[in-house]
């Protein structure tokens, strides 16, 4: 009998404490996390030929190297996870260096890839501190190897960063960036871009939304979200058989970023950046992005990342991209619709740059006609797909766009000449014309589409002594470009790029007066110059300037700037 009464009293003891445990579930101190079926793919799973053994299995709360606690995964890319990390041998004068971010690569890189990447990552680092571009580029703290299951993983630690900029813009009315914010966002990449190229010597290869991050701005935004992490712990999947669990990424930073944040924004993921000097020919970019020296393998060095960057612009400022209807997958991506949609825009290629193109013979014949005609659409043009600006907006905003999307490497603008180009140096608001929205609320909205446009078959122009005079200039052009509003001071020109083999920067160009230095008429540079030869020793090889339109664009940029804002500019002459 006693037995009996001591069987019911811990049976009721037992459904008691299950029914406090089910009650007091939802105000734990420590929240439990949705899972994830083990069925669904999610996260770096989804990437081609993943294998789990290849990856560290990092769980939050795992404390690196002794110094660095796991809190939160930020996101995953084809070769590595990064994550939230609170640095344990900060002290309270860190500030928001009391938490760092940690990429844990997997245990496949070669120890020569390895070895590239940090003499990369050196130079960056060293070059020049004093460099405008210098703050817009993102650097490493420091590196260390865990030890895997199947291999060592390489660990680098960077700053802390808000998520990347195809994520913060969705924060922006009509998620995508107006001609206000990208003249905020451009010079920083811009600058970012000239230290990379004029400083370092390097390309990024690879630049892309995903790869543009920005500032924090407020320096308390990091304790919000590693609590809110905490208390909204992120779903994820049980452990696998190799002890693996595959956590969601969290990135989100909550409000729209300020303008000051905007400001910031740094160029990041060197993991395969290459050096600009050398001769290199392999393979680089995204599909949609390449550029089209590397589809037809002509040689690329810095102007890969000008064409990268006008293609990755069009896609923060319509929703459509520029080569958005061409299939991107690894198995279905074909070089000839890209081909076809750069000559819808950009005209034929010229036969000189295809007669150094070493897969030209692929895709055009011996006159340099195209053999895939079909993929040249018509109705591809720049005007007809940019849709959120105003008609002078749009104008001026093309002919920035042609200096950045030639076939001809060495025509594009180099990134500090486009740092001076009139769409960047004005200040005029503009506006989407948004049935939904008022004019007073869409100030900021979309306005900027780079047309990744090619120069039009026109002849170089004619600008004696690589000089061109004030007096004829118009007024308000002068007062766009501020390097021309005093002729009295000098500064050094900006390094040209040869093609001897590869694209080299001149050590030793000339200084010029800001007079002479007007963007939108850079000095012209003959390949007879670049190899180190007089005009008179090759009369007849062909000039190529920096860019080809000069005279058309000065044109151009003059009716616009001498007509009504709200007039809707005709057709240019042909």
């Amino acid at each position: 009998m006693r037995s009996s009464n001591l069987l019911k009293r811990a049976h009721s003891h037992n459904k008691q404490t299950l029914s406090n445990l089910l009650h007091s579930r939802g105000t734990s101190p420590h929240p439990q996390p949705d899972t994830i079926s083990g069925h669904k793919l999610i996260e770096e799973e989804t990437n081609p030929n993943y294998k789990p053994e290849h990856w560290y299995p990092a769980r939050i709360g795992e404390v690196l190297n002794h110094r660095y606690e796991l809190l939160v995964k930020l996101g995953y890319g084809m070769t590595a996870t990064v994550w939230l990390a609170k640095d344990l041998h900060a002290d309270g004068q860190s500030g928001n260096r009391k938490y760092v971010t940690i990429k844990i690569n997997v245990n496949t890189l070669g120890e020569d890839f390895q070895k590239g990447r940090r003499a990369i990552a050196e130079k960056l680092f060293s070059a020049n501190p004093q460099h405008p571009g210098y703050a817009h580029v993102r650097f490493m703290l420091d590196t260390f190897r865990v030890n895997g299951k199947y291999g060592d993983h390489l660990c680098i630690v960077y700053d802390v960063l808000r998520e990347p900029i195809d994520l913060c813009m969705k924060k922006f009315p009509g998620s995508r960036f107006s001609c206000g914010k990208l003249r905020v966002l451009l010079p920083a990449l811009l600058k970012g871009l000239d230290y990379m190229h004029s400083e370092c010597h390097v390309v990024h290869t690879d630049l892309k939304p995903d790869n543009i991050m920005m500032g924090l701005g407020d320096p308390n935004i990091l304790d919000h979200f590693v609590q809110h992490e905490h208390d909204h712990p992120s779903p994820r999947k049980a452990p696998d058989s190799h002890g693996r669990i595959i956590y969601t990424s969290c990135s989100d930073f909550g409000e729209s970023p300020t303008e000051a944040v905007i400001a910031s924004a740094k160029i990041t993921d060197i993991g395969l950046a290459a050096w600009g000097d050398e001769k290199n020919t392999k393979p680089i970019q995204s599909n949609v992005f390449m550029a089209p020296e590397v589809i037809l393998q002509a040689g690329w060095s810095y102007p890969a990342d000008i064409w990268n960057l006008g293609v990755m612009l069009w896609d923060l400022v319509e929703n459509i991209g520029l080569f958005d209807s061409i299939s991107t997958e690894p198995d279905h991506y074909r070089p000839e619709q890209h081909l076809g949609l750069m000559i819808a825009l950009l005209g034929p290629p010229p036969k000189e740059f295809l007669a150094r193109c070493a897969k030209a013979k692929w895709y055009f014949d011996g006159d340099g006609q195209f053999k895939y005609p079909k993929y040249v659409a018509e109705d591809c043009k720049f005007e007809h797909s940019i849709h959120r600006m105003n008609a002078e907006e749009k104008e001026l905003f093309i002919d920035m766009a042609k200096k950045m999307l030639t076939w001809v490497p060495e025509e594009r603008w180099t990134a500090k000449q486009l740092l001076e180009h009139p769409f960047l140096t004005k200040e005029r608001e503009c506006y989407w014309d948004t049935p939904s929205l008022s004019r007073a609320s869409t100030t900021s909205v979309g306005s900027l589409t780079p047309s990744r446009s090619g120069t039009p078959g026109l002849p170089p122009t004619s600008v004696p002594n690589g000089s061109v005079h004030h007096s004829s200039l118009p007024v308000r052009l002068l007062e766009l470009v501020p390097s021309l509003a005093s002729s009295d001071t000098t500064e050094p020109r900006l390094q040209r790029q040869s093609t001897n083999g590869s694209l080299k920067a001149s050590e030793n160009d000339e200084k010029s007066t800001s007079s002479s230095t007007l963007p939108l008429k850079p000095k012209m540079e003959t390949l007879a110059e670049s190899k180190g030869e007089s005009n008179d020793e090759a009369p007849n090889k062909k000039r190529v300037s920096i860019n080809k339109s000069n005279e058309s664009s000065q044109a151009m940029i003059d009716a616009i700037l001498n007509r009504g804002k709200n007039h809707t500019p005709k057709p240019e002459a042909k």
